[in-house]
C-alpha cells in the first residue's frame, strides 16, 4: 500500500470552490514545560472535535489559551483524559470541541485549510464512507455558513505511524522520569513509513509530527475522483523506490 502526505496546495482551485475559514475551538490544554527535562511548549495540531468538556467543574479553565505550571497542566490533562477518544495522544496545547466561527464561500467535498485540518461536506463524507475507507469519523462543526451551503463536518483523525527503521532518528539518553519524554536525534529530510507500525485507518496524523496528515492510496484515489479540491498528495516512499521509477 502506498501512502501520501496531504496538505493544502498554493495553486488556485476551481472558482466554484473559493472559500475561507476563521474559527477556534472552545477548549484547550495550556502550554507548559516539564520542570525536570524542560520539554514542553504547545502543539497546534492535536485537535479532538468530538470531546465535550462542558460538564467538567473546571470547564472555564480550558477556555483561555495560556502557559501554565506543570502541576496545573497535569491536573487539567488528567481531568480531560477520560473524555478523549480511545488511543488519543494528548500533549500541551491539545484542543478540544467543535470548531466555531465563520465559513465563507463553498468549500469542495473534502478540504484543508492547514496541513492538520481535514474538513468534509456531507457529499464528501458519503463518498469516503461509500468507498469503504477506514477511520472516517465525521464530527459536526459549529461554523456559520452562507445560504444554500450545507453544514460543514470535520474529520477527527487518529494519531499513529512511525519512521521506518532505516530512517528512524536515534533515541538520545533515557526517558524523563517525570513526563516520559525521550529526546531523539534530528528527523531526516527524506523519510518513509514503517509498514509494521501503520494504524488500521486510511487517514491519520503522524505520531512524530501531528501536523502531518497521512493518507493511503485508497483515500487519495477517492479524493482525486472528486476533481480539483485544492489538496495536494505527495507520496512518502523510500529513495530506492523513487529511483527505480516504480512509484509515480
Amino acid at each position: 500500500m502506498r501512502y501520501f502526505e496531504l496538505g493544502p496546495t498554493s495553486e488556485t482551485v476551481a472558482p466554484k470552490w473559493r472559500w475561507s475559514l476563521a474559527g477556534k475551538r472552545p477548549w484547550r490544554l495550556p502550554g507548559t514545560e516539564c520542570p525536570s527535562c524542560e520539554a514542553g511548549g504547545a502543539t497546534i495540531a492535536l485537535n479532538y472535535p468530538s470531546v465535550d468538556l462542558s460538564e467538567l467543574s473546571e470547564e472555564r479553565e480550558y477556555r483561555r489559551p495560556r502557559f501554565a505550571p506543570w502541576d496545573e497542566y497535569v491536573r487539567l490533562r488528567d481531568r480531560a483524559l477520560p473524555l478523549m477518544p480511545q488511543g488519543a495522544v494528548v500533549r500541551p496545547g491539545t484542543a478540544m470541541g467543535p470548531l466555531a466561527g465563520r465559513l465563507r464561500g463553498l468549500p469542495p467535498p473534502v478540504a484543508m485549510d492547514a496541513p492538520w485540518n481535514l474538513f468534509a461536506q456531507p457529499e464528501g463524507v458519503e463518498r469516503l464512507l461509500g468507498a469503504g475507507l477506514r477511520g472516517i469519523k465525521p464530527v459536526p462543526t459549529a461554523l456559520k455558513v452562507g445560504r444554500d451551503v450545507p453544514p460543514s463536518l470535520e474529520l477527527e483523525l487518529q494519531v499513529g505511524g512511525d519512521y521506518a527503521p532505516e530512517c528512524r532518528p536515534p533515541l538520545v539518553g533515557e526517558p524523563c522520569p517525570m513526563c516520559g519524554t525521550q529526546r531523539r536525534g534530528l528527523a531526516p529530510y527524506r523519510w518513509w513509513l514503517d509498514p509494521a507500525a501503520l494504524p488500521e485507518t486510511d487517514v491519520f496524523r503522524f505520531r512524530h509530527n501531528p501536523a502531518c496528515t497521512i493518507a493511503s492510496e485508497r483515500f487519495v484515489e477517492v479524493l482525486r475522483s472528486m476533481g480539483d479540491t485544492g489538496i495536494r498528495a505527495t507520496e512518502i516512499a523510500p529513495p530506492a523506490a523513487r529511483e527505480m521509477g516504480a512509484l509515480t
